[in-house]
């Protein structure tokens, strides 16, 4: 058995799924894996696979004339996902997409199938998540900015989005979990960085108005509460913790505080 060993991101499972299929060794003695984390096996040999742009854009063109959309679009999502197992499982989709030429999303019975559709779901659903719960506050030249630490790689699915509805303002939004943003300059399309490394969203300067506008929210929103009816447990379930180190009205009271001395 051939691992071929793939970085964690679209273009560096798809060059694993070329590599994988041009090895010629045969579906069943090769495997794709995730370099970050991958535990070596016995009776195995590992080949680490580098990004290759122009790999990956080959496969995506095969996917995109040979795959039913809704499994194409099952399959992008399941690549931005966080399980650290979806490597090999896109890989068998791929193969079983181009062999039978048949719709497979909806074939759950097949276990990769079923793991990848579960993939998908999770994913959209943390993408819609970060549409709704996702807060943006301006800094000083008028930029909106917004912090998310999704487990999904969800950026390419929200860009739409929020270009949509702010389509003639500044924009970025960090993921702090895979140190990436995604940019959008007024009335342009919207882009994303990768292997933002040594960027610290703490030392940006927000404006007067955004000051003043977050002290009457949190104002609001502490005022507005009915403490003999606070229920915790529902207001998690609405909207999970993870989400609100984040948010305007949720932050920590250190942080509440020097707001509202400047």
């Amino acid at each position: 058995m051939t691992v071929f060993l793939c970085e964690d991101s679209v273009c560096g499972i798809l060059t694993g799924v070329y590599d994988a299929w041009d090895s010629r060794l045969g579906h069943a003695n090769v495997k794709l894996a995730l370099k970050k984390g991958y535990q070596p096996e016995f009776f195995t040999d590992c080949l680490e696979v580098g990004p290759d742009a122009e790999k990956a854009d080959k496969v995506l063109r095969t996917l995109n004339r040979k795959m039913y959309l809704e499994d194409f679009e099952a399959l992008y999502q399941a690549l931005l996902s966080a399980d650290d197992q979806k490597a090999d499982d896109i890989y068998r989709m791929i193969v079983l997409a181009l062999h039978t030429g048949k719709k497979l999303i909806h074939a759950l019975e097949h276990p990769t199938i079923f793991r990848i559709f579960r993939m998908a779901r999770k994913t959209g659903r943390e993408a819609g998540h970060c549409c709704e719960f996702l807060r943006f506050r301006e800094l000083e030249k008028g930029i909106l900015f917004s912090v998310i630490a999704p487990q999904a790689q969800v950026l390419a699915l929200i860009g739409e989005h929020f270009a949509d509805r702010f389509p003639m303002e500044h924009f970025m939004i960090y993921d702090k979990t895979h140190q990436a943003m995604l940019v959008h300059e007024a009335g342009k399309e919207w882009v994303i960085w990768e292997h933002i490394e040594a960027f610290d969203e703490t030392k940006l300067k927000l404006s007067d108005n955004e000051k003043e506008m977050s002290r009457g929210w949190q104002i609001f929103f502490d005022t507005i509460a009915i403490q003999e009816r606070k229920n915790e447990k529902l207001q998690q379930q609405l909207l999970p913790l993870k989400y609100r180190p984040y948010q305007t009205e949720h932050l920590k009271k250190e942080e509440k505080c020097a707001l509202f001395s400047k």
